[in-house]
């Protein structure tokens, strides 16, 4: 590191001082450019004394031709940290008359450009070691950084500029040269290649075992403080659970999952989940609330829930849905993109307790039961004497406590959670960010697609369609997508991530629907995808069609959301098992050799990339699969007496599979094995005869929609394996045969 950002590194600052300012100067200052921003972010600055720009052509002109050093500012509505140095900093007239001389400012909201946020954030964890938000980034003309940080207190921040312009003005060539540096650095990173490797169940073992390695066993969930919900390696683990029968990464996961239903990290009054938490034990939130955690958790809690039975896992996927449903949805069918964290200036005020304010807000009786349910006191557990709302213990173990069964403890919370949620409404509420994010809402569409389908809730699956056609018809013109909706309009080319998330989330809907409609709207989505983001080289996607800043970046590795590349590599992998087109599959074994040698060598921040992997590679998992290139959706279910089996199966049109007794030797007869159950035979329904163009003899087959019923011995206790085997023929050509293992869990169960 050359010696100049050594010095600013190691520069020696004052004690942190308050620069406050009226809320009546502020109003009566003119607004600047971005007050016509399409980012509420943006917005929230356009009326501070900077003359900030946003990122656009025109800043970087203004930068060269007046030879200033250019201060990048990185954040987003909702970020805590992004208030307070507005607060502090950003209307502080002192700093605002330095940025004004000596620096072209600029502003970027994170969620409109990620783009740029990955390039940038990348540069303050080089710089620094350590990255967040609000990102505060030093660049030269050309967009190179050369100095950065994250969140500065004001005194500092305005020492920090003075010493950076005047090494601008004294010593630019070397800062120049640190840009210069820099730049390579971070391309190096971001386009390195690594020898690809080979992805095989034992490969998924051992990465799942690397991950556990970071298990709290105690609390739940990776690592210690702060601790976030890692979604993705969630995801990861249920599918080692469903495919391979992984009871250690299904328990890790339900035991997480439960932890987190339980701690602060839910909103337990309102439902939903803040982003994450501060503390171990998941008690203590940073407040705000993101739609990707809510879309993210809730397919976790949904699936954790189909592969254990636990009907507690179910019931926390519909407190979150419901409550995406009435906060954060659009009249017209999108999602919002987040609740903030603060209000009354203050992080959190919404959402915590006094215990007069309980006892205010409930009857008498009902107060009482809250203080016990929800570990009220005094003293509180939180600042100022409030408190968090959460659960000490297991619901179960609350009810015993309190003398109830489980049930009757749930409805009693359920009905307290109402009243305080109609109590807390009264008082401000967070700011709402209300742009509609493209990528974010693919991944709630495949949320609401699968919840829709697993719990059988009609809201969820009119939801799910209601925001496919928004996304299609609002933010889709000739196969290319927007990614921002805000206003009544579109803005913004759209990047990889959002055709690739929005892709899965069509892909969902056909799997919900049956209508193909979604199936080729997801392919003209990725077809788009290859020929715009591709890079021809590697094999893996660039995020922007083209560069925005010093390079092209690309997002190889999950953060606070799968990357980019993991969802495009699960839309070929769905569409593989779902199409008959063979450039999926090449395109997905491309991807996958450019990205396998990373996941493996780090695999927590590569979870939903394996996961993906192992969709390419091995097919469907659970109840439902699709065979012979989705000419054959089946799915398997027990029905509530636990004591019958049903394997229906949905055949193309066009299509055929022979039948039990084909009639002919060289056919491959449809077969249907159980195990894990014992089971009094399987009953196949009736067949057609037809006669095909390329044999002279009727042949006995199953079209369209066909069911085999099975009769159990008894209520099975684990779950229950259907091996099915067919042979796709239409009246041209027989493929060849296919097979799925279909696992059926039983309800109530604990484990694979």
């Amino acid at each position: 590191m050359h010696h100049v950002i050594a010095f600013l590194l190691f520069f020696v600052l004052g004690v942190p001082q308050a620069f406050a300012v009226s809320g009546s100067e502020k109003q009566t200052r003119k607004p600047n450019r971005l007050i016509d921003a399409a980012s509420p972010y943006l917005r929230q600055h356009a009326y501070n004394p900077i003359d900030w720009y946003s990122w656009s052509d025109e800043a970087f002109e203004k930068a060269r031709k007046e030879n200033k050093p250019i201060f990048l500012s990185v954040g987003y509505s909702t970020c805590h940290w992004c208030h307070v140095m507005e607060r502090e900093s950003f209307e502080n007239t002192a700093i605002a008359d330095i940025l004004n001389a000596r620096y072209v400012a600029i502003k970027v909201d994170r969620e409109r450009r990620p783009d740029v946020d990955e390039t940038y954030m990348l540069a303050t964890q080089l710089i620094t070691g350590a990255g967040g938000w609000p990102n505060s980034v030093f660049l030269t003309p050309d967009r190179k950084p050369f100095y950065a940080g994250t969140y500065f207190p004001p005194d500092q921040f305005k020492d920090v500029l003075s010493q950076v312009a005047g090494y601008w003005l004294r010593q630019r060539e070397a800062l120049l040269s640190d840009a210069d540096k820099m730049a390579e650095t971070i391309n190096t990173v971001m386009t390195r290649r690594i020898e690809a490797q080979e992805i095989t169940p034992e490969t998924l073992k051992a990465m799942a075992d690397t991950l556990m390695k970071d298990f709290d066993h105690v609390y739940g969930g990776f690592g210690s403080a702060p601790k976030f919900p890692q979604e993705a390696s969630l995801l990861f683990l249920l599918r080692l659970a469903e495919k391979d029968g992984n009871k250690d990464a299904l328990n890790a996961v339900v035991q997480t999952l439960h932890a987190i239903l339980n701690g602060g990290i839910t909103d337990q009054a309102g439902g939903g989940f803040h982003r994450y938490a501060v503390d171990q034990k998941w008690l203590v939130p940073h407040f705000e609330k993101m739609l990707y955690n809510q879309a993210l958790l809730t397919r976790a809690l949904v699936q954790a829930h189909r592969l254990s039975g636990d009907e507690r896992l179910a019931s926390g996927a519909r407190r979150a849905l419901d409550y995406v449903l009435e906060d954060m949805t659009d009249e017209a069918g999108g999602f919002y993109s987040a609740r903030d964290a603060d209000s009354e200036g203050e992080e959190g005020t919404f959402y915590v307790w006094t215990e007069t304010q309980i006892d205010e807000a409930l009857s008498a009786d009902d107060a009482v039961f809250a203080k016990k349910a929800y570990g009220i006191t005094f003293e509180g557990n939180f600042e100022n004497g409030t408190n968090i709302l959460n659960f000490a213990r297991m619901p179960s173990q609350l009810a015993e406590n309190l003398g109830l069964k489980e049930s009757e403890f749930n409805d009693r919370i359920a009905s307290i959670a109402k009243v305080l949620t109609d109590a807390r409404s009264k008082r401000e509420a967070p700011y709402r960010d209300e742009k509609i994010l493209t990528a974010w809402n693919g991944m709630m569409i495949s949320s609401f697609a699968q919840a829709a389908e697993t719990l059988r809730d009609k809201r969820y699956e009119v939801a799910a369609v209601k925001a496919g056609k928004f996304l299609w018809e609002k933010l889709q013109v000739g196969g290319k997508l927007k990614r921002i909706w805000f206003e009544g309009k579109s803005s913004l080319d759209a990047g990889q991530e959002d055709y690739a998330y929005a892709a899965t989330g069509f892909i969902s809907l056909y799997d919900l629907t049956h209508d193909k409609v979604w199936l080729e709207r997801a392919e003209t989505l990725v077809t788009t995808m290859v020929s715009e983001f591709r890079d021809e080289e590697a094999g893996d996607y660039f995020m922007t069609a083209s560069a925005s800043t010093f390079s092209r970046a690309k997002a190889r590795t999950d953060a606070g959301t799968p990357s980019g590349n993991a969802v495009a590599l699960e839309a070929f992998a769905k569409l593989v098992h779902r199409t008959r087109k063979p450039g999926h599959r090449v395109n997905g074994e491309a991807l996958l050799a450019a990205i396998s040698g990373l996941a493996v060598q780090s695999p927590s921040s590569n979870a939903y990339f394996l996961m993906a992997a192992d969709m390419l590679l091995r097919g469907g998992a659970g109840a439902r699969q699709f065979l012979s290139n989705g000419i054959v959706d089946a799915t398997a279910s027990l029905d509530r007496s636990g004591e019958a089996l049903s394997v229906k199966l949905r055949i193309a049109d066009g299509w055929h599979i022979n039948s039990r007794t084909p009639l002919e030797d060289f056919f491959i007869p449809t077969a249907l094995g159980i195990s894990g159950a014992d089971e009094k035979g399987v009953v196949y329904p009736d067949h057609s005869v037809v006669q095909l163009r390329f044999h002279d003899k009727g042949v006995a087959v199953y079209e369209g929609e066909v069911e085999f019923k099975v009769a159990l011995a008894g209520q099975p206790k684990e779950a229950i394996f259907a091996k099915l085997e067919v042979q796709a023929c239409s009246d041209k050509i027989c493929l060849e045969p296919a097979q799925a293992t279909l696992r059926i869990p039983v309800l109530g169960s604990s484990g694979p």
